[in-house]
């Protein structure tokens, strides 16, 4: 009895834990980010993709992110919006109004409560003055605190005297309010506010100089992104920049299917301990990296899966040989909308052309940065394609573990047979980055699959 208890309450954990990733208000995750080094010494940088749900932030928005990378603090933070998605807070240099969300500036300090005054007056319903009232109540709306607008206020002795021109009643329509504001005093307020909408933008990705400040080394950067609450305490989320660069090869993996052994079992059977991972695999990809070559691994799971798909990979083992490390790219939406592109509507092309082809414009424009790839399905090889993956370089595998080429789909192999011929298909990276393959020419080749 004990057995079946403690199995019972390991698939109540399992499947609790995955109806949390249903809901995409208790998501909690983040995305691994790629910065590629350029020719002149600048860096590009794909997107920062990280959301906090309920269960860590329950009222996220207007909350501040602070980051850490590899132990340290940064001097660079982001804001939390309404659904928990983070994002960085940069000025905009346009005069007209960008198209993307604005938002207000991180506020550098808490700013000072303003002290209480008796002197002043204020407007009753029937149009008379009331002096010594006092003003903290009149700036006590959090909506101009959060903005941190701009509040001019005017008063001399001559205005507390004189009986007003028109009363609360007398108000129909905002024109009516503004015929009211004295000229000078409307046009400060207007371009204060107007100057804050123009100044500052959301944004998810960092500027050459920011990345620069940021101190990264070559390979993977362990980033901490965390928001402290007064009730909740301190969120946490974990992902890792990897600095690459410019000219260097990229082998793309889909997990799913390709990794495991299929797409929908492949979420759920190594949650609960099953080994659902292709024979060879892991030998392979080690032979592959040991070359010169980065691995990305790209899939259609969810942002929130990224923990529990990271956590895998890193359990991969084969006779002690385990997957090589690279950035883990998923979509930035719920775990059923996951589910739901990849096994019920079966397009998961379409937002891995979207994430490749992002990733591809980070390099140098006049060479192809995906030097392979390794798929399950039609729609990966499609993908893949769409990116600058050739044929001769590209592979699909089925649940049998059978390994098919595309440019050649008669013959079959395994990831075991293909490891035998990696110096051959992968060859060592000279040091001027150039590579020549046995199949860049398929046609001389005694290498047949």
């Amino acid at each position: 009895m004990n057995i079946v208890g403690q199995f019972a309450e390991t698939v109540f954990v399992t499947v609790k834990e995955q109806y949390r990733g249903l809901n995409p208000a208790t998501l909690t995750g983040g995305i691994d980010v790629i910065v590629v080094r350029q020719p002149d010494g600048s860096f590009q940088c794909s997107p920062f993709h990280v959301r906090f749900g309920k269960l860590g932030v329950l009222r996220s928005k207007e909350k501040i992110v602070d980051i850490e990378i590899n132990g340290e603090s940064v001097d660079l933070h982001m804001k939390l919006g309404d659904n928990g998605e983070a994002y960085f807070v940069e000025e905009n240099e346009n005069e007209e109004v960008p198209d993307q969300p604005c938002t207000s500036p991180i506020p550098l300090e808490v700013p000072e409560e303003i002290e209480e005054t008796p002197e002043g007056s204020s407007i009753t319903r029937s149009g008379a003055c009331r002096k010594n009232h006092h003003r903290k109540h009149m700036l006590s709306d959090p909506h101009l605190r959060e903005e941190n607008y701009v509040v001019l206020w005017t008063n001399t002795e001559e205005e507390n005297t004189q009986q007003p021109k028109a009363t609360l009643d007398d108000i129909d329509s905002d024109e009516d309010i503004e015929a009211m504001i004295p000229s000078s005093l409307s046009t400060k307020i207007l371009s204060a506010t107007q100057c804050i909408t123009q100044m500052y933008r959301k944004s998810l990705r960092l500027t050459s100089n920011q990345i620069e400040q940021l101190n990264l080394r070559e390979g993977a950067n362990k980033v901490v992104f965390s928001v402290t609450t007064q009730y909740q305490g301190t969120c946490r989320c974990e992902a890792s920049i990897y600095l690459w660069k410019w000219d260097d090869h990229v082998i793309i993996s889909d997990i799913d299917g390709t990794i495991t052994k299929s797409d929908a079992l492949g979420q759920i059977l190594p949650r609960f301990g099953k080994d659902w991972t292709h024979k060879g695999i892991a030998k392979l990809y080690h032979k592959i990296h040991q070359n010169g070559y980065k691995f990305l691994y790209c899939s259609a799971r969810a942002i929130g899966m990224a923990a529990i798909t990271k956590d895998y990979l890193e359990c991969v083992n084969d006779q002690g040989i385990v997957l090589p490390q690279g950035p883990v790219l998923l979509a930035p939406s719920s775990l059923f909308s996951a589910l739901h592109r990849e096994v019920i509507e079966k397009k998961p092309e379409v937002f891995k052309i979207a994430c490749l082809s992002d990733i591809k414009d980070l390099f140098n424009p006049q060479r192809e940065p995906f030097y392979a790839a390794f798929g399950n399905k039609t729609n990966d090889a499609y993908a893949y394609k769409q990116v600058g993956v050739p044929d001769t370089r590209l592979f699909t595998v089925n649940p049998k573990g059978e390994l098919i080429q595309e440019s050649s789909k008669v013959n079959k192999s395994s990831y075991s047979q293909l490891s035998e011929s990696v110096e051959h298909i992968f060859p060592n990276l000279a040091v001027d980055g150039r590579t020549s393959s046995a199949l860049d020419c398929p046609k001389y080749s005694s290498i047949s699959f």
